[in-house]
This record gives C-alpha cells, sequence and structure tokens, in this order.
C-alpha cells in the first residue's frame, strides 16, 4: 500500500493525509525536528524521509521555546511552510 500511496503523491502533486486532526506534541527549545509535508512517512508528524522523489521536503522546525504544538496532520494548511494546524481539515476534503 505505501508503495501506492507514494505513487498517488507524485502523480497528484498532493500530500496525503496523515491525520483528520492536528498532532499534540512537545517540542523542546533549540532541537531541530523536521515536520512531514508529503504525509506518506511511519513517524508523523515527523519526517522518516519517505518524501524522497515525491517533490514534497520536509519543514525544519527550530522552537524558541519548549512547550506542546498543534501541527497539521491533514497536511491542507494554508502556508505548507508552516506546520502549525491553521484549521483547514475542518473545511477540506480529506478523502485521500
Amino acid at each position: 500500500m505505501q508503495n501506492q500511496d507514494k505513487q498517488k503523491v507524485i502523480e497528484t502533486g498532493t500530500s496525503k493525509v496523515a491525520a483528520r486532526f492536528p498532532f499534540t506534541v512537545f517540542l523542546e527549545e533549540g532541537i531541530e525536528y523536521y515536520y512531514c509535508t508529503c504525509g506518506l512517512g511511519s513517524t508523523q508528524p515527523f519526517c522518516d524521509g519517505q518524501c524522497e522523489g515525491t517533490g514534497f521536503e520536509p519543514v525544519k522546525i527550530i522552537p524558541k521555546r519548549s512547550g506542546n504544538a498543534l501541527l497539521c496532520g491533514c497536511k491542507r494548511q494554508c502556508d505548507p511552510k508552516n506546520p502549525n494546524c491553521d484549521g483547514s481539515h475542518s473545511v477540506v476534503n480529506l478523502d485521500w
């Protein structure tokens, strides 16, 4: 199934919905994190390299302070360079 999903991401240029709601994660100040933008990774919401060859690239996050964050799970946020949930999951078609 993973290969079919990757092929669909490549063909459509649309990321896969990883979750219908945001991921609540604790981020530590000054630590580098890489947010998955393709939706294929098995370590959501973080990148595990599955984006290779899809045209998607992870977004680097370096928090300025430690704390909880709501990171987009639907991968349909308005600004793909901002991984914070913007509520798009409540208004877009999440069939895929």
